[in-house]
């Protein structure tokens, strides 16, 4: 079974632009399987505690769980467009069938580890190769031509911009744990530091319209420090 190291501890909202981020660690313990609520009203999506069974349970077209499953898969492509910028081999494709790889081996492999979380899988499966990541996740999120002005202004927008606002703030902590991952592979990012983490964004990307999400997540992905 797929398991990985838990960190526990906080993030310090930065309050400019490469100031640091600091995540200080007080303990460390063994991720759990303890299913966590998805961000439609119930808590967090964690992919910590979000399982395999239940990502391949909401697959089906009228499955329960089928947004927590949609979730999962921006989670991956976040993660990985994290990882693989960080390892210098990220490469976005716009071609119609870019994510099926991927989705098709975190597939095979959640039916074979079941109890494992979506991010040990990720973390064990998807990272020795190097995968084309979609440019297009979602249709309400584009991070290859997502601006900071548009994530702003979405925020403050209808239910509809905000949903793509919150779309973003996701993908973006799956790509900063992505990131951290290339240089402490055991290392996860709490959920409880997510608020901290997409309000750094937040706050960056209302002093910096013009400038590219994806540009900002990697900055605030590189100043976030251990301690």
């Amino acid at each position: 079974m797929y398991m990985s190291l838990k960190l526990t501890g906080k993030v310090a909202i930065m309050s400019v632009i490469r100031n640091a981020v600091c995540i200080t660690f007080a303990a460390l313990m063994l991720v759990t399987g303890a299913q966590i609520a998805n961000a439609q009203g119930q808590g967090e999506f964690d992919a910590a505690s979000f399982t395999c069974l239940e990502y391949t349970n909401g697959l089906g077209v009228n499955a329960s769980g089928k947004v927590r499953s949609q979730l999962g898969h921006l989670w991956i492509l976040g993660y990985l467009s994290g990882f693989y910028k960080a390892s210098g081999n990220f490469e976005m494709s716009d071609e119609a069938d870019a994510g099926d790889r991927i989705a098709n081996i975190v597939l095979q492999t959640c039916r074979q580890f079941p109890q494992s979380s979506l991010l040990s899988v990720s973390i064990e499966s998807l990272t020795d190769d190097t995968h084309k990541v979609p440019s297009a996740p979602t249709m309400e999120f584009t991070p290859a031509a997502y601006t900071c002005g548009d994530h702003v202004d979405a925020k403050a927008g209808a239910a509809a911009d905000a949903n793509k606002a919150d779309l973003a703030g996701l993908w973006a902590f799956a790509f900063i744990q992505g990131y951290k991952n290339v240089d402490a592979p055991d290392m996860e990012i709490p959920i409880e530091n997510k608020g901290a983490l997409t309000s750094a964004i937040d706050n960056n990307c209302a002093k910096n319209r013009d400038m590219a999400f994806m540009d900002l997540t990697v900055l605030v992905a590189k100043v976030v420090k251990l301690q």
